[in-house]
């Protein structure tokens, strides 16, 4: 809901809905899509601004809605396919399209995040799809976990969305019949998919890409934080931000997500791993921002809670990592607040019964 409200009254999580300029044309004191934070609400009362036009943060989780629609994430998804297609076609990126998605994305992030957060992620459809649903997902993931790094920064929250698109562009160069086995990969065959960071970014430099955190994003995102990752074994905070960042994302979409040579794990599983491989494989600061953002519980995870009822997690209160909104088995229409509700607990995650447990 947009509304005009007395700065004073701001809460974070609010965004500003118009541009405010001062004397001068360059003198922006706030743009459009400015996230709320205590430096902007300073910032307003210090130049003598009292009322603000703004998309209110959700204060309730009957106000949550999805970070995106079901029609939004198809369309994503067709356009990024677009994309990647005249990649394979001209051997270059179309950045213009690029950046429009990637402002649709950071724009739905930035409309429908508050203190209560529905990150929404597409679903496969078809096995050939995984290429074109996972750069979507990893870009909403990243858009999301940047969204909240750096206070609604937009404008830094879009390159990260790029990057998170482009990730894995350079597969496109990788034969399908080694991207698609079944079966346990011989080495030679392993070190030629180890490749396709390098291909991406020789792509993306090719189309005229410049971009530091697109072009970290494609080619390191399989470094890893002990420095047993590929291909220069960076380690550490030698490791740009954006590649440790985009890699926690690449990783938790891919775990979750089904594939000829694997079944999908449980968004707890995904996250339980991230958390096991903490400091080993992952910027520890960035999996608690993750868990800050999706919680220990994400959506989707099946849960069985102290007052004796199942259900499953729809969101989660940022900040509150184990204390999620939970939509009860017996009473489908109702979500349960845990982070308002301290007399209900989780006892324990019920596993998918469909599929074995990930080890």
């Amino acid at each position: 809901m947009i509304k005009w409200k007395k700065v004073d009254e701001l809460n974070r999580g609010d965004i500003i809905v118009e541009s405010i300029r001062g004397d001068a044309a360059s003198d922006v004191i706030v743009k459009y899509g400015d996230a709320v934070d205590e430096d902007l609400i300073h910032k307003l009362q210090i130049r003598g601004i009292q009322w603000v036009s703004v998309h209110l943060a959700p204060e309730t989780p009957s106000d949550i809605t999805p970070l995106f629609s079901e029609e939004k994430i198809d369309h994503l998804e067709s356009q990024i396919n677009d994309v990647y297609e005249q990649i394979v076609l001209e051997n270059r990126i179309d950045l213009e399209k690029t950046r429009e998605i990637s402002k649709e994305i950071s724009e739905s992030v930035a409309k429908n995040y508050g203190p209560y957060i529905w990150p929404n992620l597409a679903k496969l459809k078809e096995m050939d799809d995984y290429t074109f649903t996972h750069q979507v997902n990893v870009a909403i993931i990243g858009a999301t976990l940047a969204f909240e790094h750096f206070r609604g920064d937009l404008e830094l929250v879009d390159r990260f969305t790029a990057g998170g698109l482009l990730h894995d562009i350079g597969k496109l160069w990788i034969p399908s019949e080694i991207l698609k086995s079944r079966e346990r990969l011989p080495e030679m065959e392993f070190n030629i998919i180890k490749k396709h960071p390098i291909y991406g970014h020789g792509i993306a430099k090719q189309s005229g890409l410049e971009d530091p955190v697109i072009l970290n994003s494609i080619l390191y995102h399989h470094e890893q934080w002990d420095g047993n990752g590929y291909n220069e074994g960076k380690q550490g905070e030698d490791i740009p931000f954006e590649s440790r960042l985009m890699m926690v994302a690449d990783v938790y979409d891919a775990l979750t997500t089904v594939r000829p040579y694997k079944k999908a794990w449980t968004p707890y599983e995904a996250t339980t791993f991230l958390i096991r491989e903490n400091k080993k494989k992952f910027d520890p600061s960035i999996v608690n921002l993750f868990l800050k953002v999706f919680g220990l519980y994400p959506v989707g995870t099946r849960i069985a809670l102290s007052n004796g009822q199942t259900g499953v997690v729809v969101g989660n209160k940022t900040g509150a990592v184990s204390r999620p909104l939970v939509s009860p088995d017996d009473e489908p229409d109702k979500i349960l607040n845990l982070f308002t509700d301290r007399r209900v607990f989780i006892t324990r995650v019920i596993p998918d019964a469909s599929q074995p447990e990930a080890k």
